[in-house]
């Protein structure tokens, strides 16, 4: 009976312990949660968020879709909606444009988002010099 009842006190103790492990916190603030630091951030037209880079050249654009080849075999395709932005030149500093002013053949740079759908939506859209990456 002894036996039994240690037993199950080291159980309880061992589950209490593996699931105190698992609880979720709290995310911290003060301090140590600003992402931007103190100061004015590097680039002001950059766009609120994390998102993914691709580097290519446009394959094609049109109102909705923008395809990037990646390289010799592989492409992606990219929503073009309302909040997309376009920018000329490098990041910092670079001046905004008109979505037609982008051609085949030239080089960007694609900061995207995944939608629920699984599709990427482009959120900014830099052309890139031919000699940076």
């Amino acid at each position: 009976m002894l036996s039994k009842s240690v037993a199950v006190g080291i159980l309880t103790i061992a589950l209490s312990a593996s699931c105190w492990g698992q609880q979720q916190r709290a995310p911290m603030r003060g301090r140590g949660s600003s992402t931007a630091g103190r100061g004015s951030p590097i680039d002001p037209n950059a766009p609120k968020g994390v998102y993914a880079t691709s580097h290519g050249v446009v394959k094609s654009i049109s109102k909705s879709v923008l395809m990037v080849a990646m390289d010799e075999e592989h492409e992606m395709k990219f929503r073009i909606t309302r909040k997309t932005k376009f920018f000329s030149g490098e990041k910092q500093g670079s001046q905004e444009i008109k979505a037609s002013a982008i051609e085949s053949g030239q080089a960007v740079a694609v900061d995207a988002e995944t939608t629920l759908d699984g599709a990427f939506e482009a959120v900014r859209v830099v052309l890139e010099s031919p000699n940076a990456k």
